[in-house]
């Protein structure tokens, strides 16, 4: 009777272990348009994502770019955005996906105060290949891949 608490004590973790989804992180190349009542915004970006259970992830998104408001002067700027994601796994490699994003983010812009955002998105995801649309300092397009 011991071995077999002794055994069940040892095999237990193993099961569990190898039923729980790998956590690794993925990265994403992206360009992002934001188009607002007075200014336009077009960034390339860097995106991370982590798993965080089976359906939600959490993602960091920082893009720089450039800026033109109503005098048609391009001005630097940059963003960050701090999502969560929830994704509903797709029917198979091949198969579309849609997933809804919503967060926070920073818009940032040369001589101009920066501000703070609520992002709402929807997105269509296949393969390492996505589209996004939404709202989060005006309308938000995006497309992207993973890398």
């Amino acid at each position: 009777m011991r071995g077999a608490i002794v055994a069940i004590a040892l095999l237990l973790p193993a099961a569990v272990v190898a039923q729980t989804p790998a956590r690794s992180s993925a990265f994403e190349l992206r360009m992002d348009g934001i188009l607002a009542r007075r200014a336009t915004m077009t960034h390339i970006g860097l995106g991370v994502t982590r798993p965080m259970s089976r359906n939600v992830q959490l993602q960091l998104v920082v893009g720089a770019g450039a800026t033109v408001r109503e005098d048609n002067d391009p001005r630097a700027s940059g963003r960050a955005d701090l999502l969560a994601r929830f994704a509903p796994p797709p029917g198979g490699a091949s198969a579309w996906g849609a997933y809804a994003s919503g967060g926070v983010g920073a818009l940032v812009e040369r001589e101009v105060d920066g501000r703070a955002v609520l992002v709402l998105l929807l997105g269509v995801r296949k393969g390492d290949v996505f589209f996004e649309a939404g709202l989060g300092g005006g309308v938000r397009l995006g497309i992207g891949v993973r890398l």
